[in-house]
């Protein structure tokens, strides 16, 4: 997924609210992932179907991790479009928005990108619902009064605003040494110590390089 850094202070993240008139989607996802799912809730908004077509999706992300081959198979080169086509259709019981948009994917060949489409469409629905999630990665667990404060910084600071709730959500990654690196949405804030040393370590390189 493309990863756009933001300026600290200088860009907010607001949610776009949807209407019954408009068919907008409430936030602006980037990539190949973000366009499908963009695509696929304005549909679904156009039919008044964004719920059932998050159930299909939720039914088929359930069957993909019960079953990792599906994930294979759905990104594999030599199995034919007629067979991909009769896997999309022993996935269950489909909407019909749901059933032309995987046929689309299966033209376009963006069987792989089923997972990140997925979960794309799940933030789009967040958002619809006036909520958004926050991922902070740091090299330790962090506690409720850091995770707390990461979340006061992002909704005082205007960074993230006109939601009616924010959840914040803690993994931990050791490779990335310390600091921590804050998404949401379609955005990502790295103040991570590794980001940092590569930083230096590329002025260097190119210091020498000269």
């Amino acid at each position: 997924m493309f990863r756009q850094a933001l300026n600290v202070g200088k860009t907010q993240f607001t949610r776009g609210y949807a209407s019954a008139v408009s068919n907008k989607a409430p936030l602006t996802l980037f990539g190949i992932d973000g366009k499908y799912a963009t695509a696929l809730f304005q549909a679904a908004a156009s039919k008044n179907a964004l719920t059932t077509v998050e159930s299909d999706l939720t039914k088929i992300e359930e069957q993909i991790s019960k079953n990792a081959k599906l994930d294979e198979v759905f990104s594999s080169p030599l199995l034919s479009k007629a067979a991909k086509e009769k896997l999309i259709d022993s996935l269950g019981k489909k909407s019909e928005i749901t059933t032309n948009f995987f046929k689309t994917l299966l033209e376009n060949n963006r069987m792989s990108e089923t997972k990140s489409i997925i979960a794309a469409y799940k933030s789009l629905m967040e958002a619809h619902r006036g909520i958004v999630s926050v991922v902070v990665t740091s090299a330790n667990p962090l506690g409720n009064k850091e995770l707390k404060q990461v979340k006061d910084n992002l909704t005082k600071g205007g960074l993230i605003k006109d939601f009616k709730e924010v959840n914040v959500v803690n993994k931990v990654n050791p490779n990335i040494m310390g600091g921590m690196v804050v998404e949401f949405g379609d955005y990502t804030i790295d103040m991570s110590v590794s980001s940092r040393l590569a930083k230096i370590e590329k002025l260097l390189t190119d210091s020498i390089s000269i």
